[in-house]
């Protein structure tokens, strides 16, 4: 008994011994800079009041801005759309489903994604949720309810 406390002993000193090691060699370990501080003043562009700057690298440039091109503005937001093979996915995902009641499914989901679905938003949002349940189900993340 004696004998399994003192390795026990023994490991957990060394453990922390290594870890203090660890902790005392660590790239940067020394490389933190005090913080170097400069009152500034109201009449510096981009500053108001007495704020202090607190440099922490040393450099004394403040970061400028970027404009950002005025052709940027029109740019849409790119629609990613499902392909015919993320369907077929999505119906062969369905396995509870009669070969009829999937075609019905990817049909409305379809509809839905499209924007184009006459169904109320309550039962829109239960075919999303079983579109989700069905895509967790065939990427191995099963244990969720439909």
């Amino acid at each position: 008994m004696k004998r399994r406390s003192l390795t026990w002993l023994f490991l957990s000193l060394s453990a922390a011994l290594l870890a203090a090691l660890l902790l005392l060699h660590a790239p940067g370990a020394g490389a933190v800079q005090d913080p170097v501080e400069m009152p500034g003043t109201a009449k510096e562009p981009g500053r108001a009041g007495n704020l202090t700057v607190i440099l922490v690298a040393g450099d004394s440039r403040l970061p400028q801005a970027v404009p950002i091109p005025s052709s940027w503005r029109d740019i849409e937001p790119e629609r990613c759309e499902p392909t015919e093979e993320d369907w077929a996915f999505v119906r062969d995902a369905a396995t509870d489903l009669s070969e009829e009641e999937k075609t019905r499914f990817v049909t409305e989901i379809r509809k839905i994604f499209a924007g184009e679905s006459a169904l109320p938003r309550e039962e829109q949002d239960v075919l999303k949720r079983r579109l989700g349940y069905y895509l967790v189900e065939a990427t191995g993340g099963a244990g969720t309810a439909p």
